[in-house]
């Protein structure tokens, strides 16, 4: 009886183990831009002109087919009055943007050492030639709170991949 019990107890512990690496693994899709815009879960909208100070990293993603270029990175700056982080994408225009791409960012901030996080966004763009940001989010003193930005450029025939910063 004693092994029974065991037996089930291992049994039950790796059924929540497994739920808990698919829980953890969502991806872009499955987060929504209500969750992070007009001041939902502490964030701030900002305009998309708005710079800061690069920190966390940055990256460049390239597709074949149709061709489409864009970068990524994470700035932080003052935001009302608050020192904030957030993330921002551009876009190649002219020659270095095809049509039906589709650029995605989002920003994930953690405020448990990164053991959780919040996404904000994905924020969408199928235009070649724009600057787009995601909500900033307060930066703190603690060294639980952590930031990073991802991003991929999409299209029928090509997928960059998911590529993010170093968590900052």
């Amino acid at each position: 009886m004693h092994s029974l019990r065991r037996i089930f107890s291992v049994g039950a512990a790796a059924i929540m183990l497994a739920a808990g690496v698919v829980a953890g693994s969502a991806g872009a899709a499955q987060a929504a831009r209500s969750d992070c815009e007009g001041g939902v879960n502490g964030f701030t909208d900002i305009p998309d002109s708005l710079s800061g100070q690069g920190v966390g990293g940055a990256g460049a993603m390239v597709i074949d087919f149709p061709h489409a270029v864009a970068s990524y990175s994470m700035q932080a700056g003052n935001v009302g009055g608050r020192q904030a982080a957030w993330g921002v994408l551009t876009t190649g225009s002219g020659s270095n943007w095809g049509s039906g791409v589709l650029a995605q960012v989002w920003m994930d901030v953690s405020n448990d050492n990164r053991q959780t996080w919040i996404q904000c966004g994905s924020f969408d763009t199928m235009t070649g030639g724009k600057r787009m940001t995601t909500p900033a989010y307060p930066t703190s003193s603690s060294s639980s709170r952590a930031f990073r930005v991802c991003a991929r450029l999409l299209s029928q025939g090509s997928n960059s991949g998911i590529q993010c910063t170093s968590w900052w």
